[in-house]
């Protein structure tokens, strides 16, 4: 028996041994974690990062095309070169955060890991997101397959990170483990927060639900008004204003403040997120911040991206408020700039105002 396993061993080639050491990760986690002390996988985990990274990117963009009704085949050569830079900065990320692992168990006197160990365990911890295609695959075939698809989505999280867990305790002491991997964590989203804000506007897109309603209720007594694509309801005080400026769908001023609504074009892998900044950077221009915030709700259905700005330009406070949603492939948002305001009540008539605001498809 010991001659035959002699034998399998020896006629064993690196990609056998490349593909054991995936399926031992991905189905027998303790078994892999233990094997860490004893075996060095060198490269090897460069390459199951760059795949993590290539799966999940997949899976990501697939899913933010389909989620606006657009046939994902159609954008086959912007999602591949997606995937690849994608994988390549998982495993730059992978390589800092091994880093600093490496160096606290230094710093803590525990210098057995070294950073190759840490970087294997790390790497081979993201196995679980190579089955990331074939969930949203199924989530973009069918729809109706949400709820399922979502529970199998969170219990592949729970499972990497269990297999992040078992990877570092095999190591170090369970104190020591809880640390690193407090560390590999806080790393995500400093290092990727653009995939962070992605896969929660793509989890948003299909379950709106998840963002808290917005809370006010639409202006008492407004006028309606509407344009393309959108209504609102706004109080008696705001006045259509036309300056047919590009981009602009409609302007309303008052004595001192100003409400634009304006739409911004984008690709079918834009998410709300960098529509806001696109339409923002010219409305910003000249405001020396103290303060912003960014929040996400809900109007109905419709997930809105909330920012405020304060700050004062040449001296003169003012807030803007800006609220962004994304229509299809188009970006939808609406501006305010209150001069010299009340914040309270610019804060309290904004909100009201995004209460009522409704959109359509153009």
């Amino acid at each position: 028996m010991s001659t035959l396993t002699a034998v399998d061993e020896t006629v064993e080639t690196e990609w056998q041994w490349f593909r054991r050491s995936i399926r031992d990760s991905l189905l027998r986690p303790r078994r892999f974690a233990a094997s860490l002390a004893r075996e060095h996988y060198g490269l090897a985990g460069v390459l199951v990062a760059i795949l993590a990274g290539i799966a999940l990117s997949l899976a990501v963009d697939s899913l933010v095309i389909a989620s606006k009704g657009l046939r994902v085949p159609d954008f086959t050569s912007r999602i591949l070169i997606d995937a690849l830079l994608l994988g390549v900065r998982l495993a730059i990320v992978a390589a800092v955060a091994s880093g600093a692992v490496a160096l606290f168990m230094r710093l803590v006197r525990h210098s057995d890991v070294s950073m190759d160990q840490a970087f294997t365990a790390i790497t081979f911890a993201l196995t679980p997101l190579l089955l990331m295609p074939v969930l949203a695959a199924a989530l973009a075939l069918v729809p109706e397959s949400l709820p399922i698809v979502g529970v199998l989505m969170v219990a592949l999280l729970v499972r990497l990170l269990y297999g992040l867990f078992e990877n570092v305790r095999a190591q170090v002491p369970l104190a020591l483990a809880i640390a690193a991997i407090a560390i590999v964590i806080g790393s995500v989203p400093l290092a990727l927060p653009d995939q962070v804000s992605r896969i929660e506007f793509t989890a948003l897109a299909y379950q709106p639900t998840l963002a808290p309603p917005i809370t006010a209720s639409p202006p008492a007594g407004g006028t309606a008004v509407s344009g393309e694509g959108f209504s609102l309801v706004l109080p008696s005080r705001w006045k259509e204003v036309h300056l047919g400026i590009a981009g602009e769908l409609a302007r309303y001023e008052t004595d001192t403040d100003v409400l634009v609504v304006m739409r911004a074009s984008g690709s079918a892998l834009v998410t709300p997120d960098s529509y806001a900044e696109n339409v923002a950077l010219a409305w910003r221009r000249g405001l020396d911040f103290t303060s912003s915030s960014r929040a996400i709700v809900r109007n109905g259905t419709m997930v809105i991206l909330d920012d405020t700005y304060r700050g004062a330009v040449d001296g003169r406070p003012e807030l803007l408020r800006q609220f962004t949603t994304v229509v299809g492939t188009q970006g939808l948002a609406l501006l305010f700039r209150y001069i010299e305001p009340d914040d309270a009540k610019a804060v309290s008539e904004s909100t009201s105002i995004a209460a009522s605001w409704r959109t359509r498809s153009p």
